[in-house]
């Protein structure tokens, strides 16, 4: 049984060369795009497993003596603003940046101070007023991953090189579907199931277009919204275009700093809607009444209001300069909350305790939304049933990348070490050439990666023709 076996039949010929030609360039395109994408789907599904485990299973084995805590018997607690005294009195040189309210009563709090440039995270028994110890949140094995996830430790490169292949991931999807679509013609019960007649390659290639076929819904979603993280499609056109103005902060006077300034080194914290948007500044006597006056303005105020106003675990970030504010954030980006429709981003006047803003669920845009409901879905952060389905889901990706590589080099020719083994294209193109044309129109490098590729190959072949 050759490759083409399974192509639709036709009445006359012309059909039928037709129909081989159409399908060997959607199998060149599936080829080309494939050899650039696997490495990244490789990377990504391996590291994507390390930082969805890393709450849940990692951490509590590397650091269990500073994650968790044993109440008292009275389980009585020293104040959230004494355990930031604590802290800074322990790192005298080090500005206290931020205090996460635990998730339960055995949990350590855990308070990130900035010390010598580094995010160090530390760890504070509530109950005994002590620091258990403190770990540097940019060395440790999620910050690792989560680096080589976004950058490949390449920066704006490697961001750039990622976002390349979440584009040409589009393109694999779609002609993979558009084989598995030509090859189903003629068996509509074709590759819904195993064909377990077969043997060898072509029962690896049945399995490889089975999976491919069922992880395209999931795998497409996990490419848009890994894209709009991105630094060139992501940051400089959709999430510039989702982000709340300036102006939402209405009459209220701006810092020079964004809320991006508010995650700690690699780590997103912020909501990805909010990250582009100036904070709000304290000193002025602009805002909604907050914090009473006569009651000092300090942690333990700014929680018990943010409380009592609805919020329940959140991320206070503290004011670091004159013009800063207190900060209380509640998203499902960082995983504190798992609720989408209780995202949330309250500003507090550091001087005054007056509002200076109240930013939730209901004031965002459609796709910031969507975002706010797919990122917790994307990390697995929806409860053991959604951690244990995206594990699957990456080790399907792992199987269907490792078997497209295999599939492609038992195909290659034997003769050649430098074939792609791809079916040769024809000058006739038709319709199909909008697959990449729609795609590179909808993310610009991609676009731009295609043109310059069709250039090299015009050279190539023009320097061919002449010799």
């Amino acid at each position: 049984m050759n490759t083409l076996s399974r192509i639709p039949e036709t009445d006359n010929n012309a059909g039928i060369a037709k129909t081989k030609s159409s399908y060997n360039r959607l199998w060149r395109w599936h080829l080309l795009a494939g050899l650039y994408v696997i490495p990244f789907m490789l990377m990504l599904s391996l590291t994507g497993i390390i930082m969805m485990l890393y709450k849940p299973v990692i951490e509590p084995v590397f650091y269990s003596e500073l994650v968790s805590v044993a109440p008292t018997e009275n389980q009585t607690r020293i104040s959230w603003q004494q355990q930031v005294d604590l802290v800074q009195q322990a790192y005298p040189d080090a500005v206290v940046r931020q205090l996460l309210l635990p998730a339960d009563s055995n949990d350590a709090v855990r308070v990130l101070v900035k010390s010598a440039g580094e995010n160090l995270q530390v760890f504070v028994d509530p109950y005994r007023g002590e620091i258990l110890g403190a770990v540097n949140k940019d060395a440790t094995l999620y910050a690792l991953a989560d680096e080589i996830h976004g950058t490949l430790l390449l920066g704006a490169f490697g961001d750039g090189m990622i976002e390349l292949s979440a584009a040409l991931t589009l393109i694999l999807l779609a002609t993979g579907l558009m084989m598995w679509w030509a090859r189903r013609k003629r068996q509509p019960g074709y590759l819904l199931k195993p064909d377990g007649k077969l043997k060898g390659r072509m029962s690896l290639r049945e399995w490889h277009t089975l999976s491919g076929f069922y992880l395209t819904i999931v795998l497409a979603l996990f490419v848009l919204s890994g894209l709009s993280w991105t630094g060139i499609w992501g940051a400089k056109m959709v999430q510039a275009w989702n982000s709340f103005p300036d102006g939402v902060f209405s009459d209220i006077p701006l810092s020079d700093q964004n809320h991006a300034s508010l995650n700690p080194g690699v780590e997103e914290q912020v909501p990805w809607n909010l990250e582009q948007t100036l904070l709000p500044a304290s000193g002025s006597m602009a805002g909604k009444p907050g914090i009473p006056e006569g009651i000092p303005v300090n942690a333990d105020s700014v929680i018990r209001f943010a409380q009592d106003n609805g919020m329940t675990r959140f991320r206070l970030n503290l004011p670091t300069s004159p013009e800063g504010v207190y900060t209380a954030i509640a998203a499902t980006m960082s995983g504190d909350i798992t609720d989408p429709y209780a995202d949330r981003a309250l500003h507090i006047d550091q001087y005054t305790g007056k509002v200076l803003g109240d930013l939730g669920y209901n004031d965002y845009s459609l796709l910031s939304k969507a975002m706010a409901i797919g990122i917790p879905l994307h990390m697995g952060l929806w409860g053991k049933s959604n951690l244990v389905i995206n594990i699957l889901l990456c080790l399907g990706i792992i199987f269907v990348s490792v078997a497209g590589v295999v599939i492609w080099w038992q195909r290659k020719p034997a003769n050649s070490k430098f074939h792609l083994g791809a079916p040769s294209s024809t000058k006739k193109r038709g319709a199909l050439v909008l697959i990449p044309i729609i795609c590179g129109l909808f993310i610009p490098l991609l676009g731009i990666t295609l043109m310059v590729f069709w250039l090299l190959t015009k050279v190539m072949h023009n320097a061919k023709a002449t010799a």
